[in-house]
């Protein structure tokens, strides 16, 4: 119950942070310089460039009724985490309005405001670690892929932001606002997409072989590393195979291919892995065989 209780503080904690370095981001580098980031965001900013009411408003405008309808479609603890981001967020950029805080107004290369309005925003993936999200097309990317199962929320979420970007023309009346979004939305998009990546990189290697007892004594004491293998056989022949999978670290690749290398009716291929979780510690060939695992 502690651990449940602390987990939530530290949530609570990362959410009101990543709330006030989005709303410090747009505040200083996309607001003076005009051009509308993704999402729900890009809608305030428009609408603060159209009337001149601050954008914490409409953000907050904007949010509340599609969180309000998440509240019965979408689980309890995402709406929870999200609406509060979003009443934080929204409570910092009124906050930051009304005391006039610095505003960064690119004079030369307009890029640069695109660049850190984008590093800003894609600190939102914290969020979509913790299981909530930033609210906005997130929600309704999420709420309609409930709809509309087949659809991915990635392709969803993508369209709905193209069409923000496309609005965002009409109302800057310039292309050079329309291309500053492209590459704030491709930066927030990068920066999310390293957040969410997992921090323990490594590949796949998949090796098919007939030597099975000589390439296991070299995986487990050259390599020294552990693998799991499943028998197989060949479609074409019918010859029985041995399918090794292994999960190495990039350091390891070299050492991995030689092994491979030294047995001409051995096929490998290997790919990048998103991330790694859990761990198999080694302590004997024995019993690392018999376990079947891997790190």
């Amino acid at each position: 119950m502690r651990t449940r209780a602390r987990e939530s503080v530290l949530y609570f904690l990362l959410t009101l942070c990543v709330a006030l370095a989005v709303a410090v981001g747009m505040h200083v580098f996309v607001y003076p310089n005009d051009f509308a980031p993704s999402g729900v965001d890009g809608l305030a900013t428009m609408l603060q460039k159209l009337t001149g009411i601050n954008a914490g408003l409409f953000t907050l405008a904007i949010n509340l009724p599609l969180l309000i309808a998440a509240w019965f479609v979408l689980k309890r603890r995402y709406v929870i985490y999200t609406v509060f981001y979003t009443v934080v967020l929204s409570l910092f950029l009124f906050v930051l309005g009304r005391v006039d805080f610095y505003r960064y107004v690119a004079t030369g290369d307009l890029i640069l405001p695109a660049v850190f309005g984008g590093v800003a925003q894609g600190l939102t993936g914290i969020m979509l670690r913790m299981g909530s999200s930033s609210g906005g097309v997130d929600i309704m990317g999420s709420m309609i892929q409930k709809k509309v199962p087949h659809r991915n929320v990635e392709s969803i979420i993508s369209t709905i932001s193209v069409c923000i970007v496309i609005i965002s023309f009409f109302v800057y009346r310039n292309l050079q606002s329309v291309l500053l979004s492209v590459v704030e939305i491709f930066v927030c998009e990068r920066i999310t997409a390293g957040i969410l990546k997992q921090s323990r990189n490594a590949v796949k290697f998949e090796v098919v072989t007939q030597s099975l007892s000589d390439i296991k004594e070299d995986i487990l004491h050259r390599v020294r590393h552990g693998a799991t293998v499943i028998e197989g056989k060949g479609l074409y022949t019918e010859q029985g195979k041995s399918v090794i999978f292994c999960v190495v670290n990039y350091r390891q690749i070299p050492a991995f291919l030689k092994v491979v290398s030294k047995y001409p009716d051995t096929f490998v291929y290997y790919s990048d892995v998103m991330g790694v979780r859990g761990n198999f510690d080694r302590t004997d060939a024995r019993k690392e065989t018999e376990k079947g695992g891997d790190r």
